[in-house]
């Protein structure tokens, strides 16, 4: 057969009907760069010596064509032509070959990017099984695929699950391509993370500030590996109760990332969000819903309305609004944010029950006892079933609920709730913590309301 005229026929078809649907959508760039690809296969074709592989050239320069897309973090098209590449790989190479796997993992990347955590999950679960099975545990792509699902992991709120494979990738690389090398120090900038996720706060700091040190050292300001770990570092310092070192970091870096990225950048609108929530934790609440109107606005757009860090954004917009009066506007985003999480993310993930647990508090505020109670106790249960009974957001549900048994005037209960807390905080964060502080403060008040009740009863018998 004429090697000019060999069949492309069958990832024409689909790649045609997909251009097809992106132009419907509007999406010309990406229906162009699709056709394109094709374009480029069937030159290689031409070119190719005997007998060339055309299937296997046309999803060559598919697969290049998604990389793209996935550095730019054009997830939906990504997600559209992973599918198509993954099937045709499947039915091609079957489901053990180099270029399949490949496939899965560049879809599970781009399942994480558009917010389908658990097709991300499954899937990158999946390669890693078929990597560590034939290529073993300290192959670059096995890697890479742990690496992938352990963010995953992360993303799920399975944070317990993404410390074990964050400390697994940590010590191969560091055995197998030394401490220094970036890619080991991207591991390493993973595994504080997860150590903060797990309110693990010492370790997660000490492993950050090696990250900074050598920053400062060896890498030029602008570097982004560098900004990150700022960053990092940045929100360790918050939950630790020191904002003003946070906040000059955090300034610093939404600075850096506005010139260098831009306002609508993923990186720019995160660094912003991290700075409104330390201004949050310092009582500037105007500053606050200044930044967070503009994340919101920008995610929203960027990202999607239904992405998880676009609903965190709203979620944290309704708290700033509420801390400041504004009940029906931060029921209305609270309500938003929740009701979306539980789809998307379910009931059970950290961010939804944090989503839940805030609005049990702006109902509690705008005096629906009721319902706060209800939702306040729900969010409670399912973080000490899925948190622990001492991970931080765990103790501020608690806390939370605390302050509605007080508005009912159930004062025992809200006393030994307020008790619990301040125990609890005293030991994991320390009894200088800001949160600790705040929790000693509470037990105080409500320990003089019981006295004063002790006392009136005393009296009137």
């Amino acid at each position: 057969m004429d090697k000019k005229s060999l069949p492309l026929e069958h990832p024409q078809r689909e790649v045609s009907a997909l251009a097809s649907t992106y132009r419907d959508r509007g999406w010309t760039k990406e229906a162009l760069e699709l056709e394109a690809a094709m374009a480029t296969a069937r030159r290689r074709v031409m070119e190719a010596d005997e007998n060339p592989d055309s299937a296997t050239i046309a999803l060559e320069e598919l697969a290049i064509c998604m990389k793209g897309w996935l550095y730019a973090k054009s997830w939906s098209a990504a997600v559209d032509l992973g599918i198509l590449v993954l099937e045709a790989c499947q039915s091609l190479k079957g489901g053990q070959d180099s270029m399949t796997m490949t496939a899965m993992n560049n879809l599970a990347s781009a399942y994480w990017g558009r917010g389908q955590l658990d097709q991300a999950a499954a899937l990158a679960s999946r390669v890693t099984g078929l990597r560590q099975k034939i290529l073993g545990e300290a192959h670059p792509q096995t890697l890479i695929s742990m690496t992938n699902l352990a963010s995953t992991y992360r993303s799920q709120g399975l944070w317990s699950d993404a410390l074990k494979l964050d400390e697994q990738i940590f010590d191969v690389k560091k055995r197998t391509i030394g401490a220094k090398d970036p890619s080991t120090l991207a591991s390493m900038s993973n595994l504080a993370i997860s150590y903060a996720n797990l309110g693990r706060y010492t370790e997660a700091e000490s492993v950050s500030r090696q990250l900074v040190s050598i920053g400062e050292q060896e890498l030029p300001p602008t570097d982004t590996s560098f900004l990150n770990w700022k960053l990092s570092l940045a929100s360790i310092y918050r939950d630790r109760g020191r904002l003003d070192d946070a906040e000059k970091i955090e300034q610093e870096v939404v600075n850096m990332s506005r010139d260098l990225f831009g306002t609508a950048n993923p990186f720019t609108l995160t660094s912003m969000a991290n700075l409104a929530s330390t201004y949050r934790g310092q009582s500037r609440w105007a500053d606050a819903e200044r930044l967070e109107r503009n994340v919101v606005a920008s995610s929203e757009r960027v990202l999607g309305e239904t992405h998880p860090q676009t609903l965190m954004s709203i979620n944290n917009l309704a708290s700033t609004v509420r801390n400041q009066g504004q009940f029906e506007e931060a029921m209305r985003l609270g309500e938003k944010a929740a009701t979306v999480m539980k789809e998307v993310l379910g009931e059970r993930h950290p961010h939804t029950l944090v989503a839940m647990a805030d609005l049990a508090v702006t109902y509690q505020m705008n005096q629906q006892l009721k319902e706060a109670e209800v939702l306040a106790t729900r969010s409670l249960a399912l973080m000490e079933e899925t948190l622990g009974k001492n991970h931080p957001h765990t103790l501020s549900a608690m806390a939370n609920l605390g302050f509605i048994y007080q508005s009912q005037g159930r004062w025992a209960a809200a006393g030994e709730m307020a008790e619990i807390v301040y125990t609890r905080k005293a030991s994991e964060l320390g009894k200088e913590h800001p949160d600790t502080l705040a929790a000693l403060e509470d037990l105080t008040r409500v320990a003089r309301v019981e006295a004063a009740d002790r006392n009136a009863q005393h009296t009137s018998n």
